[in-house]
């Protein structure tokens, strides 16, 4: 008798048991299901502003729109994915770093390449860096007033696979900013001949493209010299091979 009783408390006390679980569970699950509502609901988990650091020639607008986060939900931001898509959008970007926090809190730190020279084709400005990048001009008068101080080079723009500046002419303009010879500040680009400038005595001069500028720029120095002496004027002066340098005075090449 005292087991049956003992079985029987036992059976009737489980039931209330688990429909005290039951409840909770549900108040759970409708807890659960409110919080994700207001997530969703709630303007203040989308992203209308962001934070931009580091934005000189951009404007922050262009870049927060760039980044594609304007109207996202705060919890479907991928930092990945949203630097990936300003580096893309963007060219002039050389790095961007994107964080974001509840409600909506993002900040982006991006870090804008360093123009080294303008190349002018047809009209067409467009910056390039020291690593051959190639990126458009936000601000035409900037560009304008590099093309007034120098470091500047027209002619068609000569491109790699990847959209930038071709090697050879890369490496020649890296050794022409970095010369201890004088370096013309004004440049030609002729498919056939690379790299041509008048000096101050008008004379035309082929520099080519590659390396070896600076031993170039001394070899010009001494045919210079040499050429003055004798009183002779050439049409051109050709220094691309600087074993060989060639001029003439009756040809225009």
């Amino acid at each position: 008798m005292i087991g049956r009783a003992r079985a029987n408390r036992s059976a009737t006390s489980s039931p209330p048991l688990w429909r005290r679980l039951r409840v909770v569970l549900v108040v759970l699950a409708v807890a659960v299901a409110a919080v994700a509502v207001w997530l969703t609901l709630d303007d203040r988990f989308y992203v209308y502003h962001a934070d931009v650091v580091g934005a000189a020639r951009l404007s922050p607008d262009a870049v927060f729109q760039a980044s594609g986060l304007p109207g996202i939900h705060v919890l479907w931001v991928r930092s990945e994915e949203v630097e990936a898509r300003l580096l893309a959008a963007l060219p002039s970007l050389e790095r961007a770093r994107v964080a974001c926090g509840l409600p909506a809190r993002c900040t982006i730190v991006v870090a804008e390449r360093q123009p080294r020279m303008v190349w002018s084709e047809d009209g067409k400005l467009r910056w390039v860096d020291a690593e051959g990048v190639v990126f458009p001009v936000q601000d035409p008068a900037q560009a304008q007033e590099a093309l007034l101080e120098g470091r500047t080079v027209r002619g068609p723009l000569p491109l790699n696979e990847e959209g930038q500046l071709e090697e050879r002419v890369r490496v020649a303009l890296a050794e022409l900013w970095t010369a201890e010879a004088d370096a013309p500040p004004s440049l030609t680009y002729l498919p056939a001949r690379g790299l041509v400038f008048v000096d101050e005595r008008g004379w035309r001069v082929i520099l080519g493209q590659g390396p070896g500028m600076d031993r170039r720029l001394r070899v010009l120095e001494w045919l210079a010299a040499d050429l003055e002496a004798r009183g002779l004027t050439p049409r051109f002066v050709d220094v691309r091979f600087p074993d060989a340098p060639y001029y003439s005075l009756t040809n225009e090449w």
